[in-house]
């Protein structure tokens, strides 16, 4: 492994300005397929580097698959896998261009241009670390990928088996790109005679309760649902307050019922997964008068390990239930105190609790309208075909929901996307296993306490390797208002390849912010050489 060529691969990447869905992004597979082509053995067979659409979509850009043959026959193939795109820049203020240049920036940071955090400024003045966008998230992953084809195609006798490389765009924000991958992995597989026995990745160790002396493996990863509520409440006039229910303090309470509620938490295999978060919370009111609010939304960030989405949307209707009656009684007793105050009467309305799925929505509205009603639906999500798909999701339940004939206040639970479902981590005695126990073997060696890790934290695109027998693809789609017409997985194609992984990434710290940074010893020195191991014994069987 030739660390100078690295380097300098990394940082030819890190010069695209790969932001998700910017023209940035679309120009990375050109010059990541020009890289590839340096490669001896792809100037010899170029057809087997191909850049490849995502979707029909032209803004979903194009995906990079290379095939690096083993002798003619040989089916086993160990998959590469990466993402090229990157998060924005705006938090680098008056540096932002030169976050693509690791180099220039680590000199500017040195110079004092911006100022940082006690842990980042003394890593910057050990002169070990490399600052800069994407420097760990996820384009040293790309340059480890491409040294290892090098270094395989180049090693004296063919290598154990045919390693492919995928990399793909939108990690970071939908995972389309992963998304076509998945749909057209199966079929590339077939036509290649390839039989894909396991995947290595190389994300960063995120983990805030890392331990930055010991090398992780992750043989697992946690998922995401977004569950969300559509409130509708009573709408009055605000010198009447009491005698309708403002639809934002009914959102507030569910959101008090969720944020950081440990009930939603997973803990499985030693690990327990973050506790909830609000992402995003308004209301649909457009403009100024002097009505309360008719409908409010929010929607949340749940982290799983071992909860299915059935599982984590009966925790949301529990909590919404509970927040509705809450809600409630605390209008009565205020009501109540009110009148006292005022010394006269304080007409109030009188509400009970509703929540329903998406749906019983649906299915409501169908009793009402018929046929009629589904012909609208879809009418209305095609008109929404450019919009961000959370918004399109918020607006296809409020517009359902206008088509429901009970106008009485009512939360609705429903799903945005992305979903990644969680993978569990490779049992005791299989290949992904064996693999990283030896590797921790070969890591004593080297002076490396390696050690092995049943989840990886940090949403990627591992989640789409494989689909649980335990998700219902049905219930699944039915939580989500643009499943289908905006938005979808391949679940059982996910489920047909299930490709055991493990990720094994550099020392990288603080990705996503202004200080995202890799070591320079250990990643550039020891971490190629036991990547590549990792990836021989997963060749090996």
């Amino acid at each position: 492994m030739n660390a100078e060529r690295m380097m300098q691969n990394l940082l030819a990447l890190c010069a695209v300005p790969s932001v998700s869905h910017t023209p940035g992004e679309r120009a990375l597979p050109a010059a990541l397929r020009e890289m590839l082509m340096q490669i001896p053995y792809f100037c010899a067979h170029p057809d087997d580097v191909r850049v490849l659409p995502v979707s029909q979509r032209a803004e979903d850009g194009e995906m990079v698959f290379a095939l690096l043959r083993a002798d003619a026959g040989v089916r086993r193939t160990v998959m590469l896998l990466s993402h090229f795109d990157v998060v924005g820049v705006d938090e680098y203020g008056a540096l932002a261009q030169a976050a693509f240049d690791p180099q220039a920036y680590t000199r500017r940071l040195r110079a004092g241009e911006m100022r940082l955090p006690d842990t980042a400024l003394e890593d910057l003045q050990s002169g070990n670390y490399l600052f800069g966008r994407g420097v760990c998230d996820m384009k040293w992953g790309i340059a480890a990928d491409i040294e290892l084809l090098y270094d395989f195609s180049q090693a004296s006798g063919a290598p154990a088996c045919n390693l492919l490389l995928v990399s793909v765009p939108d990690e970071e924000r939908n995972s389309c790109g992963m998304i076509g991958a998945v749909e057209y992995l199966e079929r590339y597989a077939q036509e290649n005679g390839l039989d894909i026995a396991a995947c290595v990745v190389s994300e960063p160790n995120i983990s805030p309760e890392r331990d930055d002396t010991v090398r992780v493996m992750h043989v697992g990863t946690a998922g995401k649902l977004m569950p969300a509520v559509y409130c509708f409440g009573k709408e009055t006039h605000v010198g009447e307050p009491f005698s309708g229910l403002n639809a934002d303090l009914l959102c507030a309470a569910v959101t008090q019922e969720v944020e950081l509620n440990p009930a939603f938490a997973d803990a499985a295999q030693g690990v327990c997964t973050p506790a909830p978060c609000c992402l995003k919370q308004g209301d649909l009111k457009e403009a100024y008068s002097v009505q309360t609010p008719c409908a409010a939304y929010a929607y949340y960030n749940v982290i799983t390990a071992r909860s299915t989405p059935a599982q984590v949307m009966e925790r949301m209707r529990a909590a919404a239930e509970r927040a509705f009656e809450r809600t409630l009684a605390q209008v009565e007793a205020r009501r109540e105190a009110y009148a006292r105050l005022s010394g006269r009467p304080a007409p109030g309305a009188q509400f009970y609790p509703r929540v329903m799925t998406y749906a019983q929505l649906c299915d409501a509205c169908r009793a009402a309208h018929g046929e009629a009603f589904d012909r609208e639906m879809a009418a209305f999500l095609r008109a929404h075909a450019d919009a961000d798909v959370r918004e399109a999701s918020v607006a296809a339940v409020a517009h359902a929901h206008g088509m429901l004939p009970n106008r009485e206040p009512l939360i609705v639970l429903f799903c945005c996307p992305p979903y990644y479902p969680h993978a569990p981590a490779a049992e005791a005695g299989s290949l992904v296993r064996r693999a990283c126990e030896r590797l921790c073997e070969r890591g004593a060696q080297l002076g490396e306490r390696l050690r092995i890790d049943p989840c990886f934290m940090g949403l990627s695109d591992m989640s789409y390797l494989s689909l649980g027998q335990d998700v219902d693809a049905g219930a699944l789609a039915a939580c989500f208002p643009a499943w289908g017409a905006l938005y979808g997985l391949p679940l059982e194609q996910m489920r047909r390849l299930n490709i055991p992984f493990v990720n094994f990434g550099p020392l990288g710290k603080d990705a996503h912010r202004y200080t995202e940074r890799v070591d320079l010893t250990y990643s550039f020195g020891k971490a190629p050489a036991l990547l590549r191991e990792l990836v021989s014994l997963l060749a090996q069987g």
